[in-house]
């Protein structure tokens, strides 16, 4: 169901209509959150979300749309239960359920914050398969974040290089935008309930959106940019070489350019050698920019630290016994 559908009016009289906690499906709504994931019909858990939206305006039907779409492995889900929520508490924030005059602001700000936990939400949604290869699996957002976190030592890594050079770019695409679209959403409602919260604190979603970026972060490094066209082209080269020109230099001046430029060659990679593993060691060279040789040396061998910390120590004693 669309999202402006889930937000009609109930009626002209009653925009918000009853309020249902009560009512036998929304038991069964709650219990399906309660039960293990594997055993519920979450597609009827949907359809039963998306038929009580036409008769009430209640806040906890989005937040168990975006919870049953994580639940189920649905980004597109997901994102039409954030949506929605932005939505109700945008249009219906007098009206709508919870009631102001019962619960307060607190009955808004309440279920708002089971989007900000593990157990409840962002565990399940870093569970969502975001590449579905049919020779050579599946994986999730918490494999992508393994993978960026471990490199090529991680265990599938190969495999998984293998399915992302031969997975389309629209699914990637796709992918990424609906993650920006929810956190976006979220963004909405973080904005309604900072701006409503008066003496109280609006929902703090910060792990919320620490998830949506790592999601964004982990899928954008294997997206290829766009075909830039010969005029586009033509346009960058002048505009560079104007800059050049401008700083009197076109070597790099900074670490700042350095980063560009690894990030540059690692888009070089991923769009035409997505298997290659040049990226990853990229990744982690670009860690380095801002370490001291200590450090550098400690995250790669951190056994050797000591010894050559020691060694170091001897060499500054023996120069300054020499004066």
């Amino acid at each position: 169901m669309r999202v402006q559908d889930l937000l009609a009016p109930v009626s002209d009289e009653s925009p918000a209509g009853d309020d249902l906690y009560d009512h036998p499906e929304r038991q069964q709504i709650e219990q399906a959150f309660e039960e293990d994931a594997a055993s519920v019909d979450w597609r009827g858990v949907v359809s039963m979300i998306e038929a009580q939206s036409q008769q009430t305006k209640d806040i906890w039907l989005a937040i168990y749309l975006a919870r049953a779409g994580a639940k189920m492995g649905r980004l597109e889900t997901v994102v039409t239960g954030c949506e929605m929520l932005a939505g109700l508490v945008e249009t219906y924030w007098e009206d709508l359920h919870p009631s102001l005059a019962e619960y307060g602001f607190q009955g808004r700000k309440g279920p708002c914050e089971s989007l900000t936990r593990i157990g409840t939400f962002l565990g399940p949604l870093k569970r969502i398969v975001l590449i579905d290869h049919p020779r050579l699996g599946t994986y999730t957002a918490e494999d992508l974040e393994r993978f960026e976190r471990e490199g090529d030592e991680a265990e599938g890594f190969g495999m998984f290089r293998h399915a992302m050079g031969e997975t389309s770019q629209e699914v990637l695409v796709e992918s990424v935008r609906a993650i920006e679209a929810a956190k976006a959403a979220i963004a909405r409602v973080d904005t309604v309930l900072m701006a409503r919260a008066v003496d109280d604190t609006g929902t703090d979603f910060k792990s919320t959106y620490q998830a949506f970026d790592s999601i964004r972060r982990s899928l954008v490094s294997y997206v290829a940019e766009p075909e830039t066209s010969a005029d586009e082209l033509q346009e960058s080269t002048d505009a560079a070489a104007g800059t050049a020109r401008g700083n009197g230099t076109g070597r790099i001046e900074s670490r700042e350019d350095v980063a560009r430029a690894l990030d540059a060659i690692a888009d070089y990679y991923a769009r035409k050698e997505p298997t290659s593993p040049i990226p990853v060691a990229l990744r982690r060279v670009r860690g380095w920019i801002d370490m001291d040789f200590m450090a550098i040396l400690r995250d790669i061998a951190p056994g050797s630290v000591s010894e050559a910390g020691s060694v170091l120590l001897a060499r500054t004693e023996d120069e300054s016994s020499a004066y």
